[in-house]
């Protein structure tokens, strides 16, 4: 299946569109195998192998807007979708924003974004790493139930524009967590690891398995604490989600329209001194990396965040027309059904210049916080999150593990009130790269 052809529809869809009186198309074609295992109580609950393959029209007519995809790449499925994207087009309401679809431009190839293992890996061999995880964790540990999964992805694509962009595209992915659960009478000890990339070898399921089991031993004995504001030190698992937040609400239409939390922070200092943030998406061999973006227009490096403020949005072309600026490569096409947005891809912060045990030992009292999810209501910014994992420290040492612990407030003010980055942190994927941060007066709600 890894040898469907996707690019002769891809091209018959363009001879059909370029003979037709319309202003603008794309055509895009993909084809993905997913494998998947799905990990419940003591072992592997299922597995299985899925393809999807599909081709997007997109055409626009005098700023009107029409989309048709079909499942199915045969020559009368793929002139039926054409002619169905040109009918719609010619009906749609014009878009006053619409400025056209990106001129051709070249990039040097990002190398080291497919790996020949998972484009032949088996459900067996998926299987077998899935048991590897539980098997590392029974050593350390034994008697948990477990939840957890394992997934590996290769997919390609081709995309064609009317513009003449003409750019194709072939990459894994690979993912694999698994979170043990430990029972003490009515004490109970959960946690998870997990990782991903886009190659075989770089994942360790023995590591995941090994450290998820002591992560959940240490969450035994929970307890809870006081209602109040406290600083949170947030490891890298954590802070993953503010900075992923931030930059997600930075992105595309939604962005330029007023329609995010951070649509009119643009130039304004929102953190300390020392916070940068860049978007990446030329690192080689990582999870988020590419030659071209969704709508083909070459990626590159943008710093986004600049001694606390804010430079810029990420833009497609459908945002960086609204603002008469240029793409800045961040345009995400959700597969063949003809959406295109923006996004963030490899996000990496600065690194600061403190140890994260110093930062811990400097704290007289506040949670270290090692699983939660800072992601807000998109619109107005406002955050209501449990801390799943956590601990209380007391005198500048970590004590005993938190429960039923939620903070809230504005994420903005999380931004606001970041007082220290460390200077470790941990890659996610080859690409991301988080610290830790501590954050002074988060609103605590406990007991």
């Amino acid at each position: 299946m890894a040898e469907v052809d996707i690019i002769t529809p891809v091209e018959k869809a363009s001879r059909l569109l370029s003979r037709l009186d319309i202003d603008f198309y794309d055509v895009f074609a993909s084809f993905s195998r997913n494998i998947s295992v799905t990990i419940l109580g003591r072992g592997v609950r299922e597995a299985y192998s899925r393809v999807d393959v599909g081709i997007g029209v997109r055409v626009f007519k005098n700023k009107g807007m029409g989309v048709a995809f079909s499942q199915s790449l045969d020559d009368s499925d793929v002139e039926t979708t054409v002619n169905r994207a040109v009918s719609f087009a010619s009906i749609a309401q014009p878009d006053p924003y619409f400025k056209g679809l990106p001129a051709p431009s070249r990039a040097p190839e990002i190398p080291g974004l497919c790996d020949s293992e998972i484009v032949h890996l088996t459900l067996e061999d998926a299987s077998r790493i899935s048991r590897e995880m539980i098997d590392a964790s029974e050593e350390i540990r034994r008697g948990a139930m477990y939840f957890g999964g394992f997934s590996a992805v290769y997919g390609k694509g081709h995309l064609v524009t009317s513009t003449g962009v003409d750019v194709g595209v072939e990459k894994t992915s690979i993912s694999a967590y698994l979170q043990p659960v430990y029972r003490e009478g009515d004490d109970v000890g959960s946690s998870y690891e997990f990782d991903y990339s886009v190659s075989l070898r770089d994942i360790d399921p023995r590591w995941i398995g090994r450290k998820a089991a002591e992560k959940a031993i240490e969450q035994l004995g929970s307890k809870r604490v006081e209602s109040g504001s406290l600083p949170l030190i947030l490891l890298p698992e954590s802070s993953s989600s503010l900075f992923s937040s931030l930059l997600v609400a930075l992105s595309g239409e939604a962005a330029v329209k007023g329609r995010t939390f951070a649509s009119n922070i643009l130039g304004r200092q929102i953190g300390p001194e020392n916070l940068e943030i860049v978007d990446d998406g030329t690192i080689p061999g990582a999870i988020a990396s590419s030659t071209y973006d969704g709508e083909g227009v070459p990626k590159r490096p943008l710093k986004v965040v600049e001694k606390g403020k804010v430079l810029s949005f990420l833009h497609n072309s459908y945002s960086a027309g609204i603002m008469n600026v240029e793409s800045t490569g961040h345009a995400i096409r959700g597969g063949y059904s003809g959406q295109v947005g923006a996004g963030p891809s490899n996000i990496r912060v600065k690194p600061g210049d403190e140890a994260l045990d110093e930062i811990i030992s400097e704290t007289r009292r506040g949670i270290l916080v090692a699983s939660a999810s800072f992601s807000p209501n998109m619109v107005s910014g406002e955050f209501s999150t449990t801390i799943d994992e956590g601990f209380l420290i007391e005198g500048g040492e970590k004590k005993h593990p938190v429960k039923n612990l939620m903070a809230g407030g504005h994420i903005l003010d999380l931004f606001r009130n970041i007082e220290t980055i460390s200077k470790e942190g941990r890659t996610f994927g080859r690409g991301h790269f988080f610290p830790a941060v501590k954050i002074r007066d988060v609103k605590l709600s406990g007991k």
